[in-house]
């Protein structure tokens, strides 16, 4: 989320997440991010910004064609709908989040939309191996959180998982996978290891035509 971002990749507090991951050389009154003219602050332009933000549309007429809508259906019967979620809801009007600080509104609840990703982390064998400290992302107060199963072995276990990447506007980038070094749709999915294994197994075994289809329907997003 925005509020993490700006904390953990610029360096910069907010209402949200105000305290310093360190102390060392900090001059600055806390939070950094703090409310303009207009009351908002530059995370809640951000948010704005994403919540506006919109997927490219697909590409109905090739969506439609008889290879897209075979492939559609062998993208589900290999497996790789089960990371790659066709579908999701939002949650409900009313709901709170983000600690409090807002209130999901009746525009954004309950809407289903069509990402193609479960945004969660899963290991397919492409990760860094970098685990991640919670201190280096929450600040101070990391650790007076009752983080719940947290202990170093867990932290180590997520050291190769990466978010699963949605497959909405898929056509229109030049570069895959979280680190941008599968130039091909079909390099893309080969290098798919650990817990897709059996997904891009059965995708190997499948006929030329029939990877084609998949192709085709992966085109059409």
């Amino acid at each position: 989320m925005p509020a993490n971002a700006y904390l953990n990749e610029i360096g910069i507090t907010n209402k949200l997440f105000p305290d310093e991951v360190t102390l060392l050389c900090n001059a600055a009154s806390e939070p950094n991010d703090t409310p303009g003219s207009d009351g908002l602050e530059d995370i809640d332009h951000f948010a704005r910004f994403i919540r506006a933000s919109k997927a490219p549309p697909r590409d109905t007429a090739l969506a439609a064609t008889p290879a897209a809508e075979e492939g559609s259906k062998l993208f589900d019967k290999v497996g790789c709908s089960t990371c790659h979620a066709r579908e999701l809801t939002t949650a409900p009007a009313g709901t709170v989040v983000d600690g409090g600080a807002f209130q999901v509104p009746a525009a954004l609840g309950s809407k289903q939309f069509h990402p193609y990703g479960d945004f969660l982390l899963h290991d397919v064998g492409t990760g860094d191996g970098i685990a991640v400290a919670v201190e280096e992302h929450y600040g101070r107060r990391a650790m007076a959180r009752p983080w719940t199963g947290f202990s170093p072995a867990a932290m180590l276990g997520a050291a190769n998982k990466v978010r699963t990447a949605p497959l909405w506007g898929v056509r229109t980038h030049s570069r895959l996978m979280h680190d941008g070094q599968s130039l091909t749709l079909t390099d893309a999915i080969v290098r798919h290891k650990g817990e897709a294994e059996q997904a891009t197994e059965a995708f190997k075994h499948l006929t030329p035509e029939q990877q084609e289809a998949i192709l085709t329907f992966l085109k059409s997003l």
